[in-house]
């Protein structure tokens, strides 16, 4: 709510005309917590990378959010936003709301 701007959302003819932002993924992580190296080969002539588990993370992480995107998650949010607002507005008295791109 707080990128929607006052020329965002028009009244006209007892319409409310509604632009709204694209959805966006603010965060995809993994829980530390619950996520750990379940094995961790080196051989004797190769040389350890330090920062392994950081790099393994990283590209798990970039990875969840592939998945997400690949699977309409943006979508989803904008038509979650969409009926969120919808009824929002309409508690307000906005009997016709209409969300424009």
């Amino acid at each position: 709510m707080e990128k929607i701007q006052p020329g965002d959302m028009q009244l006209a003819n007892g319409v409310l005309q509604v632009r709204l932002p694209p959805a966006e993924i603010f965060v995809a992580t993994l829980n530390n917590e619950k996520s750990y190296v379940y094995d961790r080969n080196t051989g004797i002539l190769t040389k350890s990378v330090q920062d392994l588990e950081t790099l393994a993370r990283q590209a798990a992480e970039m990875e969840i959010l592939k998945a997400a995107n690949e699977d309409g998650i943006l979508e989803q949010a904008q038509g979650n936003a969409e009926l969120f607002l919808y009824k929002f507005f309409q508690a307000l008295g906005y009997k016709d709301v209409v969300f424009v791109k």
